[in-house]
């Protein structure tokens, strides 16, 4: 009887220890994913000045897809996501690796490395339209200036330069997250395998290769997919510098997500395409996973 007792006592103070994260989870996460499949799935417009919900069934994402533009937003949010998401893993990796180095002021610059990460999108936005401004940004004058150029280059009028400009804002702003992962990943990796694979001849690159990636080809794994989930549902930076223009060559989902819910209060239409964008972000991942558990297990 006491040692049901204590077990259920037990049992108790486990549930009260896990209760405030399944809370926390519950309200921040679960319910308004349920919250917005709910309002993909009725008639919910604003716009008219009284919110109706009536259930309309799979008619919001119907009318998405059938807009003229959603395939040239889902093209522009494939590349923006492809090509960000690589940026983001590589330049990240790459200063991972050169931060895990001693060298002096190495404490200095890991702290520099999270600048971008810890500004706020509103000031990256600002400081980088005027920098890529053609007249009067320090890129193009300093440009001017070298020689290199004769006229100011407009970054952000072209549509291949603007989807270049916004992507390379992307990187700069957000691969200090996977620095940071990256950075504590190799540090965990013992350095007795260093030395034992030095005296058996392996150079550098051969250390990477057998040693280095191997043991932090998990925390990549996992910071892959964070990234696939976060750049995929991006648009803040898109929305501050170019309001998805010129034309619609900067123009992802995410942006027409913003206009849909806070411009046109559209909010069903808006819900419809952000529970598209969800599962497109879960089948990235699935898809992902099930390739790195087959890598592991073949090796």
């Amino acid at each position: 009887m006491r040692k049901r007792r204590s077990r259920l006592t037990l049992d108790l103070a486990g549930y009260g220890f896990v209760a405030p994260v399944v809370l926390v989870i519950g309200v921040m996460i679960i319910y308004p994913i349920i919250r917005s499949f709910i309002m993909s799935v009725t008639n919910w417009n604003m716009a008219s000045g009284a919110a109706s919900h009536a259930f309309v069934g799979l008619k919001n994402f119907k009318s998405v897809f059938e807009l003229s533009e959603f395939g040239q937003m889902s093209k522009v949010t494939l590349l923006y996501t492809v090509i960000g998401v690589l940026g983001k893993m590589y330049v990240g990796l790459a200063v991972a690796l050169l931060l895990n180095r001693a060298f002096r002021g190495r404490s200095i610059v890991r702290a520099l490395v999270v600048v971008p990460w810890a500004i706020p999108s509103v000031v990256v936005a600002t400081v980088f339209l005027i920098s890529l401004d053609p007249t009067f940004g320090i890129i193009n004058g300093t440009l001017v200036h070298s020689g290199i150029i004769a006229k100011g280059i407009p970054f952000l009028s072209v549509p291949a330069l603007a989807m270049t400009s916004i992507i390379g804002v992307a990187v700069w702003r957000y691969f200090p997250f996977v620095t940071l992962m990256l950075l504590a990943g190799l540090q965990g990796i013992p350095k007795e395998l260093y030395e034992v694979a030095a005296i058996d001849g392996a150079n550098a690159w051969r250390r990477f290769l057998h040693v280095t990636w191997p043991l932090l080809k998990p925390v990549w794994s996992i910071v892959l997919i964070l990234q696939i989930v976060w750049t995929i549902r991006e648009f803040d930076l898109v929305y501050l510098i170019t309001k998805g223009g010129p034309g619609s060559s900067t123009a992802v989902i995410g942006v027409d997500i913003y206009l849909n819910a806070f411009r046109y209060l559209r909010l069903g239409t808006a819900a419809a395409e952000s529970v598209f964008l969800t599962l497109i972000s879960m089948i990235f991942a699935l898809f992902y996973m099930r390739a790195v558990r087959k890598s592991e297990g073949k090796s």
